[in-house]
């Protein structure tokens, strides 16, 4: 008996890393000790060049400064010139906004107080204005964080009830201003729930710790590059384990809120007629097969056979946005005329069901998925070349 181990097919899977490697992708941070604690622009820096995509990384992350707090004067990221000159200073994709999560800790659509006069609202627009000003096909990212480890300078009975709080402002803010929320604070909730011994905050319980920066960084990697991070090998000195599994929170969270983020209003969609790939309303798209550019031209693609298809596409602006993958798995192979020669799994990550295809099943084989500890959890024969396997359990 042949057995294919799932934890295999994710290294198949992850192989190649050539995607948009043509492009150069620049970043500004604007942040502060959150931000800066354990470097968060170089932690997306080396994810993100791992995974073969250029990027340009600049930042501005001075300890405890706000975006708004009246009181910090020109020191607060809204009045201050040299945030200004940053964002002028370069043509960037995007800018990666965080502020003061306390200040997102109020009661649902409430941000000022008496203590810190904090214009959240007004500060977060100027400072997007500012960018599409300078480059209109740019893009703010929202900081939708967390607060304390266990909420209670917030005046909230855990962390996960202050998580909530901050998100749900985020929330309240982006119907004004229209942008993308990070949803690093769902992500959170996902190990905080799921996997309580990874510790995400560092000693203080304010600060996140390495753990909780990177999988910051998967999910801010996930937000702009619209893939996962597991196409990265780079991994900042955690376990192999601990690695794989914030990389797939943060990319699956993202996934998951695309509704929710804003972030689907700037992620094209692919439709499947036939043999057939097709992007409405744009005229421009450069098509790539397997991470790998092979034709710029108008917005279809003939699948010639089965793979992963993404775009990047060009709007009657000059702006370009990307598209999530897609998977294409025919129907229709003869098995005659292929070999086995690879495996693939789809959606990757996922936690609830995947489709596992063998290029030909000249078996027999099965499939077996276990922990890291090797206990099996699910072994069963297989007995066709696609089959859907449910991991939601």
């Amino acid at each position: 008996m042949k057995y294919v181990k799932a934890m295999v097919l994710v290294v198949l899977l992850i192989s190649n890393r050539d995607l948009y490697a043509q492009d150069t992708t620049k970043v500004l941070f604007i942040g502060n000790s959150f931000t800066s604690a354990n470097n968060l622009p170089k932690l997306f820096e080396m994810l993100a060049k791992d995974a073969g995509h250029n990027v340009v990384i600049a930042s501005h992350m001075p300890g405890g400064i706000s975006v708004g707090d009246i009181r910090q004067g020109n020191q607060a990221h809204m009045n201050n010139p040299h945030v200004y000159d940053l964002i002028k200073g370069n043509d960037w994709d995007y800018v990666v906004l965080q502020d003061n999560q306390g200040r997102f800790s109020h009661p649902y659509g409430q941000f000022a107080n008496p203590v810190t006069q904090s214009k959240v609202i007004e500060g977060h627009l100027m400072i997007r204005d500012s960018l599409v000003h300078y480059n209109p096909c740019a893009q703010m990212i929202w900081f939708g964080g967390f607060g304390t480890k266990d909420g209670s300078a917030l005046g909230y009975a855990s962390g996960i009830e202050a998580i909530e709080a901050i998100y749900a402002n985020y929330n309240f803010l982006n119907d004004t201003a229209q942008e993308v929320i990070a949803p690093i604070g769902p992500a959170f909730l996902r190990i905080i729930s799921g996997y309580p011994a990874i510790n995400l905050w560092a000693s203080d319980n304010t600060h996140p710790s390495l753990h909780g920066s990177f999988l910051t960084s998967c999910v801010i990697y996930t937000t702009i590059f619209k893939q996962s991070p597991l196409l990265s090998t780079y991994n900042p000195g955690i376990s192999a384990v601990n690695d794989t599994l914030l990389k797939t929170i943060g990319y699956q969270t993202t996934i998951d809120s695309l509704n929710f983020t804003g972030l689907n209003t700037i992620t094209p969609s692919i439709h499947q007629w036939n043999d057939t790939l097709v992007i409405n309303g744009y005229q421009q798209c450069s098509w790539y097969y397997n991470n790998t550019l092979y034709g710029a031209t108008n917005c279809t693609a003939v699948m010639n056979q089965p793979g992963t298809y993404s775009a990047i596409v060009t709007d009657s602006n000059g702006c370009l946005f990307r598209t999530l993958e897609y998977e294409y798995i025919p129907t229709n192979i003869n098995i005659a005329e292929h070999i086995f020669e690879q495996v693939s799994i789809y959606p990757n990550p996922t936690t609830g069901e995947f489709r596992l295809s063998l290029d030909h099943l000249n078996g027999p084989y099965s499939y077996t998925i276990s922990t890291t500890n090797g206990e099996v959890i699910k072994q069963k024969d297989l007995k066709d070349s696609t089959i859907v396997i449910d991991v939601s359990d």
